[in-house]
């Protein structure tokens, strides 16, 4: 007579169970890491600026939250000319700060632009997984590389002064613009050989242009393009 084998399908059942749940809890992190992937750095070409974001000129962003916070983050813009830098915080959680205060510094090696604030508010939070990854296009919405999130104080006022929309637009492309052009004058005060890294392909200004110049080049873009239309 040929053997008997009795399974109990409820405990199989319960084996499948912990399977899937166990599956699910090895998804979540690798979620996350997929977010996190790197695509290619910032590029001058496919700067967003997405709706409902208020621009300063001096290439930081804030975004009104639901909740009545602001955050606050730095423009693809500066991002691409930049490429990889490094980003020391000048202010931290807790503190106050003004529009057009020191907030932030991008870092490279031996130069550095400052980073004024976009708007008036107390510092409730800071992104630092966003620091972690700064200049480095990822997976994740723009807004989700936001810096800091602040209180506001004069935001009503204070939003006035920002650009949104096709006027945000429109004032990407002057800067795109007159990139060159600045570029071009600090080769010539500096006595400095740029061509071979100012431009790419169709005679536009190249990715990351800023990442292999010296730092009288960082000095001249933090005047004409951050400190001059600082208010």
């Amino acid at each position: 007579m040929d053997s008997f084998t009795y399974t109990n399908i409820f405990a199989t059942k319960g084996i499948e169970y912990i399977l899937i749940i166990s599956f699910f809890l090895a998804f979540v992190p690798f979620y996350n890491y997929l977010k996190e992937v790197e695509s290619p750095l910032f590029s001058l070409a496919k700067v967003r600026l997405p709706r409902g974001v208020f621009f300063d000129k001096t290439h930081t962003w804030a975004y009104l939250k639901s909740a009545g916070q602001v955050q606050v983050g730095i423009d693809d813009f500066l991002a691409a000319l930049t490429g990889p830098v490094s980003l020391r915080l000048n202010k931290q959680s807790g503190e106050s700060v003004t529009r057009g205060e020191h907030l932030a510094t991008l870092m490279g090696e031996n130069k550095s632009l400052k980073i004024y604030s976009p708007v008036s508010g107390t510092l409730k939070g800071v992104n630092k997984s966003a620091l972690r990854r700064f200049s480095k296009r990822t997976n994740n919405e723009f807004t989700e590389n936001w810096l800091f999130d602040m209180e506001p104080q004069r935001w009503d006022l204070e939003k006035t002064m920002l650009v949104l929309g096709e006027k945000a637009q429109q004032w990407i492309q002057q800067e795109q613009a007159r990139l060159r052009d600045v570029l071009a004058f600090a080769e010539r005060k500096y006595d400095l050989n740029v061509q071979p890294v100012l431009l790419q392909e169709g005679g536009e200004v190249a990715d990351h242009v800023l990442e292999s110049m010296s730092p009288e080049i960082w000095e001249e873009f933090q005047s004409e393009f951050i400190d001059a239309v600082k208010s």
